[in-house]
């Protein structure tokens, strides 16, 4: 997989950096990459990165910040563009999800896996992006439970799971011509919907018949 980022991001030396500093986390892990060997990836002296980013760490943060940020605004934009029928805000808030991950698999990942190795105080920003993310998804269900179209006693757990059907994709999709990425995505838009439509009698085993 080619690292990618949202177009905008940044330009120049610094897109190269944070491109090359991508590959690196997602293919050797965070702690295992140097700034050496970053820098020449890159194709710089280490002292012209440091022209760029303080740290290691500061490069860290700004991805995983990306990350997440990438994640809210889609969220946002998609969630402004629903009606007001809370299945079909899930189901696209799912759709939206899953391709973000698979768009950006190694931010995806990085963003992911990484994010422990920053410090609290540089963490704090991206868990509230997480968290604005978040709330908009358990909103969207809650809408639902409140509606009776979905069930609410397990909201926040079926919720989460729901989140890492997008989280866990990256890893192991891969698009081929007969199955994409949206193929995927409308995939995992019908099972959140199917985990969070209340259970019939007849289903759960505990009616009769």
């Amino acid at each position: 997989m080619d690292p990618r980022l949202p177009d905008g991001t940044s330009t120049g030396t610094e897109s190269r950096i944070l491109l090359e500093s991508l590959r690196l986390f997602a293919h050797h892990g965070y702690p295992a990459t140097s700034v050496r060997a970053i820098a020449a990836a890159v194709g710089v002296k280490a002292p012209s990165l440091y022209e760029h980013f303080p740290t290691k760490e500061h490069i860290l943060a700004r991805i995983v910040h990306i990350g997440h940020q990438a994640l809210l605004a889609s969220f946002e934009r998609t969630i402004a563009g629903c009606g007001p029928d809370p299945v079909s805000q899930v189901r696209e808030l799912v759709r939206t999800d899953v391709l973000v991950h698979v768009t950006y698999p190694l931010l995806a990942i990085v963003a992911n896996d990484e994010l422990h190795h920053l410090s609290p105080a540089r963490a704090a920003d991206v868990l509230a992006l997480r968290e604005r993310a978040e709330q908009i998804a358990l909103d969207a269900g809650r809408r639902g439970a409140e509606q009776g179209v979905f069930d609410g006693t397990e909201l926040v757990a079926t919720t989460a799971a729901i989140a890492s059907m997008g989280v866990r994709a990256p890893y192991w999709f891969i698009p081929t011509p007969a199955y994409g990425p949206a193929e995927l995505a409308d995939a995992y838009a019908e099972l959140a919907i199917r985990m969070l439509r209340p259970s019939s009698p007849h289903r759960d085993g505990r009616g009769g018949g």
